[in-house]
């Protein structure tokens, strides 16, 4: 009679490849995160990365390459789902006022998912301050800006066109341009209102600032659009 092998269970604590691959660079991706948005790039190394989270450089280099690669996915990660949550809330802005919205209410969609994920908690406010960061930058990182959010920046464009056909697309461009440094400098929390207003008004105060935003911005565009052309200026008196 023939002895039976005991068949061998797997591990309860043994989890997947996949499963633990995942863990590793997410682990990764959020200390980097928090590095790149205190430091900024050119102050974050790879080693400083892997001291702070607690693995190996040679483990980073295989996730992600070098410290280009590994800022690019950081930069990745989190903009799709902010994209997502813009453009539902244009389209839901679209389908209920069509052409008779404001242009106040259109901003306000378009900013205000990015600040509501700021306030979700302090990995999504690292990478409010990265997208500032990103946008003030030029050659790769202008790039990148590009890569991930040209699409929901011309999806506002065109809705602004249908408020307001009569307005020159160059105009509605400025506006974007002006409205664009404002948002992403918001989002960078640089400190520096709440040094010069003594702590009264606050760079972090995310709900206090979509609550202006919009209102200070839509003043400014439709100020540009009673602007006359350069041609049409009077000339200052000599």
């Amino acid at each position: 009679m023939k002895s039976k092998q005991k068949e061998k269970k797997p591990s309860a604590t043994r989890r997947p490849n996949a499963e633990r691959r995942e863990e590793s660079m997410t682990l990764i991706l959020d200390h980097a995160e928090a590095e790149f948005a205190s430091k900024g790039y050119n102050g974050t190394t790879l080693a400083s990365v892997a001291a702070i989270a607690g693995v190996d450089t040679a483990l980073m280099r295989y996730y992600f390459g070098d410290k280009e690669q590994l800022f690019a996915a950081v930069f990745r990660r989190r903009g799709p789902l902010v994209n997502a949550a813009r453009l539902r809330a244009l389209n839901d802005y679209r389908t209920l006022h069509g052409n008779d919205g404001t242009l106040e209410g259109l901003i306000d969609a378009f900013v205000r998912p990015g600040f509501e994920f700021a306030m979700l908690g302090e990995g999504h406010r690292n990478y409010a301050a990265i997208v500032a960061y990103v946008n003030s930058s030029k050659g790769a990182m202008h790039s990148l800006m590009s890569e991930v959010f040209d699409e929901v920046s011309n999806v506002l464009i065109d809705d602004m066109q249908r408020l307001m056909p009569d307005v020159p697309r160059e105009t509605l461009y400025w506006g974007y341009h002006f409205l664009t440094g404002a948002f992403t400098f918001s989002l960078g929390q640089t400190g520096r209102i709440d040094r010069i207003s003594d702590g009264e008004v606050r760079s972090s105060d995310f709900a206090g600032i979509v609550d202006r935003l919009p209102t200070f911005v839509a003043a400014g565009i439709r100020a540009l659009c009673a602007l006359p052309s350069p041609g049409e200026r009077p000339t200052k008196a000599h």
